[in-house]
């Protein structure tokens, strides 16, 4: 058998380089899109955020009915299975007077949101800020000399 250019064979011994089609050809329009920077938020966003994340912490860990409020001798309770997982003494006392700085008002039992007012004030948090020149210091310090 001879083979030639217009045989089939022919083509399975002869390279050729094949080309997908373009993106052209198949009419997909390439449409370039900016990155993507993260949202810049501002010190009360941040300590807001957190405060809201704690809350909804204490509340799943402590309403034990699942009625969406912690009462008194739910929050103490978490608090004493708290310290027994963190191998801590239960001090009901402290225990107490962080109940009474949670509910200034007395009523009993505290809502996500006023479980968030009362951690704010339990527990002050404040965003730290290195100033460049001490960021400078930290830096120069971990290059090798």
């Amino acid at each position: 058998m001879k083979v030639v250019s217009d045989n089939s064979i022919y083509s399975l011994m002869v390279p050729t380089s094949r080309k997908g089609p373009s993106v052209k050809d198949q009419g997909i329009g390439v449409v370039a899109t900016p990155a993507k920077t993260p949202s810049v938020r501002t010190d009360a966003q941040l300590i807001d955020e957190f405060n809201s994340r704690l809350a909804k912490q204490q509340l799943d860990w402590a309403d034990s009915d699942k009625n969406g409020e912690v009462s008194k001798a739910e929050y103490l309770e978490g608090q004493k299975k708290l310290a027994a997982l963190n191998d801590r003494q239960y001090d009901s006392q402290v225990a107490e007077r962080h109940w009474a700085k949670l509910d200034p008002t007395g009523t009993g039992s505290l809502s996500e949101d006023e479980l968030r007012e009362g951690l704010g004030q339990l527990l002050p948090v404040k965003v730290g800020h290195l100033d460049s020149n001490f960021a400078e210091r930290l830096r120069a310090k971990q290059t090798p000399a």
